[in-house]
């Protein structure tokens, strides 16, 4: 079979089922392949060139589609690691109405939870107390930081100079010396 060969309609199952979550027995269980050999099963039809190059298209228009590139992913790691929680916040310290933040501040609230509660104990009043919870900023530094290659055991991979793990004496016998 050659790349351009279609895909039967079992394949075709298989290949949208692989394409969610990369798991490969799953996606054959699904389409009905049983037994003790499904990863073997679902290894022959990962290297099926036509299966392989379904699995690329579906990849391209799944990209094209999401507007998915690498400078847009980074774009947006950079908005949560470079992320200001003040910029939530008025001059008086009021949180803002979120209709009122800018987009870039907007993309890095997780959720907002707002709860009615009686805050003082006797008082009988009831006050609003809004929760917000934003991205995990020092994960998305971490990626960005891996991205550029700033991180220690990246740097240290890329500076460690290329020497040998040990070095023989010139006079050693039976050693040439280049």
């Amino acid at each position: 079979m050659t790349e351009d060969t279609p895909l039967s309609h079992r394949e075709t199952i298989f290949v949208a089922e692989y394409l969610i979550d990369w798991d490969g027995p799953r996606a054959a269980r699904v389409v009905g392949y049983t037994g003790k050999n499904i990863k073997c099963t679902a290894s022959r039809l990962l290297a099926c060139l036509h299966i392989q190059a379904a699995i690329k298209r579906e990849i391209s228009d799944r990209t094209a589609r999401l507007r998915a590139t690498v400078d847009n992913t980074v774009r947006e790691i950079a908005r949560l690691s470079f992320s200001d929680v003040g910029e939530l916040f008025d001059e008086s310290g009021r949180l803002k109405n979120v209709k009122a933040l800018p987009p870039e501040v907007r993309a890095c609230i997780a959720s907002i939870k707002v709860v009615k509660k009686n805050l003082i104990a006797g008082d009988n009043s009831t006050e609003w107390v809004h929760e917000i919870k934003l991205w995990n900023k020092p994960k998305a530094l971490e990626l960005l930081a891996t991205h550029l290659g700033l991180l220690e055991k990246d740097q240290a991979e890329r500076d460690a100079p290329d020497v040998p793990a040990f070095t023989l004496p010139a006079d050693t016998p039976g050693v040439k010396v280049h």
